[in-house]
């Protein structure tokens, strides 16, 4: 496949794996993200055979194989697939799902799309083609940033059509034939620093662009004793869904949801 960017209807920026590949194994938002995930996995009892869609440089995936799944990446660009096989996944395939539900209509147990949907301006058309991806009864879930309150100049820069609450995705969710079986908000300590470092600036007018620099820095690479701390600050939020327990708020939402229906 071609890396030319009308091949593509994700918005993502053209460098976007490449940037993040440098400080994925050191930010403490991936880290975080993925043992969230990986206790979801677990509380959820979602089977070994397990799809990643869209997972850029497979940091999700590597946490995912490490605990014992058996991932495939499923993912368009060729930077991210070249990543992900330097990280050690053993299944990958450069493909948009779009391209991929047409050779593996029906035959998924299991799917996952973390921080993929906010890139997407039919998020509705998406969701079917998962659904037409998932074996009956097949299980998903997917991160994806929360509230519009949060919306910033960053959102732009990065891509992003909207951000979500947890009704409205419940809400996508059930009439792409989704029961959603758990739900919850997370990054809840983050919300605040988010707000004051992106959204206040804005309402005086001032707009900071999403460098490479400033991307490292909020998520703390290259400063270990930072991350370590806002790591041990937010643990409790993996432990909550350990449990299957709802965090109230927070910067993303994580949701489990299983193909009750065909489309």
């Amino acid at each position: 496949m071609g890396n030319s960017r009308e091949n593509w209807i994700v918005s993502y920026p053209d460098d976007g794996n490449s940037v993040c590949f440098d400080m994925e194994d050191i930010s403490f938002w991936y880290q975080h993200r993925n043992e969230c995930l990986v206790e979801a996995m677990k509380a959820c009892q979602f089977p070994k055979d397990f799809l990643d869609i869209g997972g850029g440089n497979g940091i999700t995936a590597l946490a995912m194989q490490n605990a014992g799944y058996d991932v495939t990446l499923v993912e368009p660009y060729a930077t991210g697939i070249e990543n992900a096989r330097k990280r050690g996944i053993r299944s990958t395939m450069q493909s948009t799902l779009e391209d991929y539900v047409k050779q593996a209509s029906g035959e998924a147990p299991a799917a996952g799309f973390f921080d993929v949907m906010e890139h997407i301006e039919d998020d509705a058309a998406f969701l079917k083609n998962i659904n037409l991806l998932l074996a009956p009864g097949g299980q998903i879930m997917l991160t994806v940033p929360a509230f519009s309150s949060l919306w910033s100049e960053n959102d732009v820069q990065l891509g992003h059509y909207r951000r979500y609450t947890l009704p409205r995705l419940t809400g996508l969710l059930a009439k792409a034939g989704f029961e959603v079986t758990y739900r919850t908000y997370f990054f809840s300590l983050v919300w605040a620093p988010m707000w004051l470092a992106r959204v206040l600036p804005e309402k005086f007018g001032i707009k900071k662009n999403n460098t490479p620099e400033k991307k490292r820095n909020e998520h703390m690479a290259g400063r270990p004793a930072t991350a370590n701390l806002l790591r041990k600050l937010l643990s409790w939020e993996a432990k909550a869904i350990r449990n299957k327990r709802r965090i109230p708020f927070g910067t993303s939402c994580l949701i489990v949801a299983r193909k009750t229906k065909d489309l």
